[in-house]
């Protein structure tokens, strides 16, 4: 994960829980959280981040040659060997998402060696924004937060499980209110 969103998942923890009482938490900290969000999520949106803040790391558990599937970190290390990079177990792989849905899985990532050397570089503010609402959803998802409201429409649709699990927790929280 991203020392960003380790940053952000942490900010929203405090702003959230940055009250007297736990009816403000509900009130006042849950708004100030979405407020958060959505601050964060222009930021991403509008380039107004620095690479490093993306950048994501991994080990590598084994030998290069012994992945049978081409997760992100891999696709990145793939990318490094091809360049000459002696890479062995344990190495920690570094990398941004530079276009997530890419068909090829070795175009969805790029190493962070060459991102430096390229100077200039993009990055997928879509993956970026999904990963921060996944944050987002993690933490407040207990008090109703809905993703949608943020432009992610398909995703929210495939989890019926998730809004079953939402509508209790909403329903949990307006008897909080009146208890």
């Amino acid at each position: 994960m991203p020392r960003s969103l380790l940053e952000f998942q942490t900010e929203v923890l405090y702003t959230l829980f940055d009250c007297k009482h736990s009816a403000e938490v509900v009130l006042k900290g849950y708004e100030s959280a979405l407020l958060l969000v959505t601050r964060t999520i222009d930021k991403v949106m509008t380039g107004d981040i620095q690479l490093n803040d993306l950048v994501v790391s991994k080990i590598l558990r084994q030998d290069l040659q012994k992945y049978r599937s081409l997760f992100p970190h891999v696709c990145a290390a793939l990318q490094l060997a091809e360049a000459g990079v002696q890479l062995v177990r344990g190495h920690n792989v570094q990398y941004i998402y530079t276009h997530a849905s890419h068909t090829n899985p070795l175009r969805r990532v790029t190493p962070l060696e060459f991102i430096e050397q390229a100077k200039e570089q993009d990055y997928d503010k879509e993956k970026y924004r999904d990963m921060l609402l996944d944050a987002a959803e993690t933490i407040l998802g207990y008090f109703g937060f809905d993703r949608t409201l943020y432009g992610d429409a398909v995703r929210s649709k495939n989890r019926k499980w998730w809004h079953h699990l939402k509508e209790r927790r909403l329903k949990d929280v307006e008897i909080e209110k009146y208890s």
